[in-house]
């Protein structure tokens, strides 16, 4: 049995089970594919448990394998699922997905696990994170794909207060593409299509 057929198995147990977390397990695996496709991240193994986890936090990703040797395991903290509004338990289900985005293809930080490349690509979806890992939201709808994904699938949100948190210098919604001669250029839109005048080759992003 490979690896895909394991994280497919699961998620279908996960979903099909009669058990306390049956509905839980449909509505975040439901999320999590949701994200993966409208935000693009190409994750390709989505390993997702409900625990008991430190009231500290709302959710935990375990880098490289957990104890059943599957990748990238995001929990979602079980003693906040009553307490918590339902939008704020998609943003920690969407915060940690990140983290298995970066260690897929980014680079995690070793002594900061909210590094900078971490907070950009969080504020670049309207997830504003500090490097201790606290999490606030953009309110302006047009500057966060999060709020607009949320209003697209009908999940209502309430008029966020400012964010306390400083953003990064620097960021921008600005994607490097080249061709092969290499001309680079930045464009604003996570899909273009161009190809270069001079070698006739079609632009890839690189970053």
């Amino acid at each position: 049995m490979n690896e895909k057929t394991v994280y497919n198995t699961l998620q279908d147990h996960q979903k099909n089970e009669t058990w306390e977390l049956q509905s839980c397990f449909k509505v975040f695996l439901e999320w999590a594919e949701i994200y993966n496709s409208e935000f693009d991240l190409k994750i390709p193994e989505i390993s997702l448990s409900v625990a008991n986890l430190k009231r500290s936090c709302f959710g935990h990703f375990h880098p490289g394998h957990n104890g059943f040797g599957l990748r990238k395991e995001i929990a979602i903290n079980r003693i906040y699922l009553k307490d918590r509004e339902f939008w704020t338990v998609l943003g920690t289900l969407l915060h940690e997905l990140l983290h298995a985005w970066q260690e897929e293809y980014g680079k995690p930080g070793k002594a900061n696990y909210h590094n900078k490349q971490f907070r950009r690509k969080a504020e670049g979806l309207g997830l504003i994170v500090d490097h201790r890992g606290v999490t606030e939201y953009e309110k302006n709808e047009e500057k966060s794909p999060f709020l607009q994904v949320l209003k697209k699938y009908g999940v209502s949100v309430p008029n966020l207060p400012e964010s306390t948190h400083k953003k990064e210098r620097g960021f921008s919604k600005m994607k490097k593409w080249e061709c092969a001669c290499p001309v680079k250029i930045r464009v604003a839109v996570s899909h273009f299509n161009a190809k270069c005048m001079n070698c006739g080759e079609i632009f890839k992003k690189v970053e």
